[in-house]
């Protein structure tokens, strides 16, 4: 028996929302003036904070890990 999904959305302002937007508009601008340049397009930055898998390689780890 398949499912009927239904999918609802609903609009929830949020008090920081503008200066999201205004952020993520600004960064559209940049990506879109570096194409238009020839120039390299901005990195991503990249937060791990709240994580809860850091970055890096354990070498204690060996073939038998994965059994």
């Amino acid at each position: 028996m398949k499912h009927q999904w239904q999918v609802k959305r609903t609009v929830k302002e949020s008090p920081d929302g503008q200066k999201r937007w205004d952020r993520a508009y600004l960064l559209v601008l940049e990506i879109t003036r570096s194409i238009e340049t020839g120039q390299e397009q901005p990195k991503a930055e990249v937060n791990h904070a709240s994580s809860d898998v850091c970055p890096g390689i354990d070498p204690t780890t060996g073939a038998s890990a994965n059994h």
